[in-house]
């Protein structure tokens, strides 16, 4: 009796499967992504599930960045982190920023009318920030001093260097911070466009590539032909992404990008 029931009940299955076309029916739940779709003329062929395809990847975006002007001669960098600093909810000043990175107010050294000897960028800031670059008697800083503020400050550096001290920081580094949210400080000709380096030795010892267009910036926009620069001297502009990558290789791919 027992035997005769289940014989039965596997041919009534069987006719039931058959008249679904042998494939088994498939339930999606009310959170199912896609859709099944059935092989050409529903004749048997197994259905697969279709995926929809992913939303297309952002390729512009402005971070909502006040233009802060430098408050003195040579500040650009310490104005350049202000900036990146405001957007994640950090307020600073320049001076308080310069004293994160250290001053070497040591005057320059020439000799047959050349700059041989002066501070370390790459150290601290050199000269004095209200003296003129063109005459010496200040320079700048670079990013090493400028991570190191930002960390101070508050903030997390998400990425920093330059290719005249290891890894450079690409320039599509740079557009993809942006794009997810984060300000990058980068350093650039002030001319906007490549320029050749110069070198010295600092009083450590270090060789030290210089330009006296040397410029820091805040990147706080991008686009997919052009990027928004907050420029602590000239103010808040769109360049061309080939003019600023002409610019930003001059100090071969310098910037920190900064975060929260």
């Amino acid at each position: 009796m027992k035997r005769g029931f289940v014989v039965a009940a596997l041919a009534t299955l069987s006719m039931l499967i058959a008249a679904c076309g042998g494939t088994p029916a498939v339930a999606l739940g009310s959170t199912a992504v896609g859709s099944l779709t059935s092989g050409a003329g529903g004749g048997g062929a197994p259905s697969r599930f279709t995926f929809p395809a992913p939303p297309p990847r952002s390729t512009a975006r402005v971070l909502g960045i006040a233009i802060h002007l430098q408050d003195h001669n040579l500040t650009c960098e310490a104005a350049a982190l202000k900036m990146a600093l405001a957007y994640e909810g950090i307020s600073v000043n320049e001076l308080t920023l310069l004293g994160y990175m250290t001053l070497d107010p040591r005057p320059a050294v020439f000799s047959n009318h050349r700059l041989v000897r002066w501070g370390d960028p790459e150290r601290g800031f050199v000269g004095n920030p209200d003296g003129h670059i063109q005459a010496y008697t200040g320079y700048g800083v670079y990013f090493g001093p400028v991570a190191a503020a930002a960390v101070r400050a508050g903030a997390h550096v998400l990425e920093s260097g330059s290719g005249l001290y290891g890894p450079a920081i690409p320039v599509a580094d740079i557009y993809n911070a942006v794009l997810a949210g984060h300000p990058v400080v980068a350093w650039i000709s002030n001319t906007y466009h490549r320029v050749a380096l110069a070198h010295y030795i600092a009083y450590d010892g270090s060789a030290v590539a210089y330009t006296l267009t040397e410029h820091a910036v805040t990147i706080t926009g991008v686009r997919p032909d052009a990027v928004l620069i907050n420029d602590p001297w000239f103010g808040q502009a769109w360049h061309p992404k080939a003019q600023f990558e002409s610019a930003y290789s001059t100090f071969s791919g310098m910037a920190v990008v900064v975060g929260s």
